[in-house]
């Protein structure tokens, strides 16, 4: 399935640098496939392929949750354009 991350970022600086050092840890069972930050670096939507939106939410949690306030959601693949593979 396909996974949306919505990231309202309160520390750029700090939430750029986790995403960097955490990127060995992403588990085996998701795979991000676009980040997309603005600008400024304070917001982001990044999509995900995983087994569960849980194993996306805990990982990103975990990882930067202390520096930003996320939301996630299933993409309607039927109803999607663009998605990979």
């Amino acid at each position: 399935m396909f996974i949306v991350a919505k990231h309202t970022i309160h520390d750029p600086k700090k939430f750029w640098q986790a995403v960097q050092n955490s990127m060995p840890r992403i588990p085996d069972s998701a795979k991000p496939h676009a980040v997309l930050p603005n600008k400024d670096g304070n917001e982001a939507v990044c999509l995900w392929e995983s087994d569960s939106i849980d194993t996306v939410k805990n990982y990103i949690e975990s990882e930067a949750g202390d520096v930003s306030t996320n939301e996630f959601y299933e993409v309607e693949s039927s109803k999607a354009l663009g998605l990979p593979g």
